[in-house]
């Protein structure tokens, strides 16, 4: 284990003979087309005539949100926002401010905003990540900003590096007051097609339940003994909405969370506390294999980040946005209904030519391209729709 510290002519004129004389043009009626215009139009796909009025849409999506930015409700908008979020920061410094607080996958996307912001609030940060490059980057970063942070490369799917980290971090600085059990692998691949890869169940669940579990493991004791802690968990808002082709990542990350709902029972009166984060679709280096998620709406990391940030200050059992609510609702009230519409997006959202095991594929045979045709506009929709969701 590597430990990084702070570390062409004019046309000849013909003469034309009485015979031959050009007859007079047809008269076009008002209001239709030539034939020979018309004729093209006719030839055309339903793609090519779907994409101007997509295109359309979308200038006009943006100018109305251009409009409503840079109007006085916009902008006051954005003033209070602004003001929400200082006050946000104010209540993260009292929080974490000298304390030791540990970040998995810390390297890039939510972890390293995390990192980001928990060090300038004042935080101790311990960076977890497997390459030592980056987390030096993300550690010169913290420290320009006037930050502490220390970085550990360490691979959380290999357990025995998990037990080097912990016991690294508690000689070194003691104890570990949070907890963020961020690391994940995500797999996107449907059932049918994961027959003969079983090792993709096993590749989930050795990073996203059994590493996350080791770090627990290694941390909790002290936490119990100081009677002081904090864990917090990134799970996944399939876990509640259960969506097609992700059995493997949504399986492992339901274990890590069925766990912590048990554990924090047990450590309740130790002042030991869990909370879960169920996590909409965020655009992360995790998700940039699946091209079809380009299309779809996604939280930016530090949209993400700041939701880690409130559970942070709050504490709470869980932290899930409304369609993660809802979803969880309808399986447990109506599950037929929402089987059949979990039907629909695994129709409407095929495999990748990747996870169908085809390799060469380009972008235009890729069945996971943008909306082209009406059946893709229809994804379209449905992923604004259920937008957050993985599909």
């Amino acid at each position: 284990m590597v430990t990084i510290k702070k570390a062409t002519g004019e046309p000849v004129p013909t003469k034309r003979s009485k015979a031959t004389a050009k007859a007079p043009a047809k008269q076009v009626k008002p209001g239709r087309k030539p034939a020979a215009q018309s004729a093209r139009a006719n030839a055309q796909t339903p793609a090519q005539r779907a994409r101007p009025a997509a295109v359309r849409a979308m200038k006009t999506v943006k100018q109305v949100t251009r409009l409503i930015q840079e109007s006085p409700v916009g902008k006051a908008g954005a003033a209070a926002q602004a003001m929400v979020r200082a006050g946000k920061s104010s209540r993260l410094g009292k929080e974490v401010r000298n304390k030791v607080v540990v970040v998995t996958g810390a390297s890039s996307g939510i972890g390293e905003d995390c990192a980001l912001k928990l060090a300038a609030a004042g935080a101790i940060v311990i960076l977890a990540a497997r390459t030592p490059q980056k987390l030096a980057e993300t550690v010169t970063n913290i420290e320009h900003q006037g930050g502490r942070a220390f970085a550990y490369a360490c691979d959380i799917s290999d357990l025995a590096d998990c037990d080097r980290f912990c016991k690294t971090v508690l000689a070194n600085h003691g104890h570990v007051d949070i907890l963020i059990n961020n690391a994940g692998r995500s797999i996107r691949r449907s059932v049918k097609q994961s027959f003969d890869r079983f090792h993709d169940f096993e590749r989930t669940m050795q990073l996203n339940y059994f590493g996350a579990l080791r770090l627990i493991f290694g941390f909790a004791p002290t936490m119990l003994s100081r009677k002081q802690g904090h864990i917090i968990n990134i799970s996944s808002i399939g876990v509640l909405a259960n969506p097609p082709r992700f059995s493997a990542y949504v399986a492992s990350k339901a274990a890590l969370d069925a766990f912590s709902w048990c554990a924090a029972s047990e450590f309740a009166d130790s002042n030991v506390r869990f909370t879960t984060i169920n996590m909409p679709l965020v655009r992360t280096p995790m998700i940039a294999p699946t091209k079809l998620y380009d299309a779809f709406p996604a939280l930016s990391p530090d949209e993400a980040a700041e939701l880690v940030m409130k559970a942070v200050i709050e504490k709470p059992k869980r932290v899930a946005t409304g369609l993660g609510v809802v979803g969880a609702v309808a399986q447990a009230l109506t599950p037929s209904i929402s089987e059949f519409v979990l039907n629909q997006a695994f129709r409407l959202f095929p495999d990748s030519l990747a996870a169908q095991g085809l390799a060469g594929g380009d972008a235009k045979s890729d069945p996971q391209g943008l909306a082209r045709d009406p059946i893709e506009l229809a994804r379209k929709l449905f992923s604004q729709v259920f937008s957050g969701v993985h599909w």
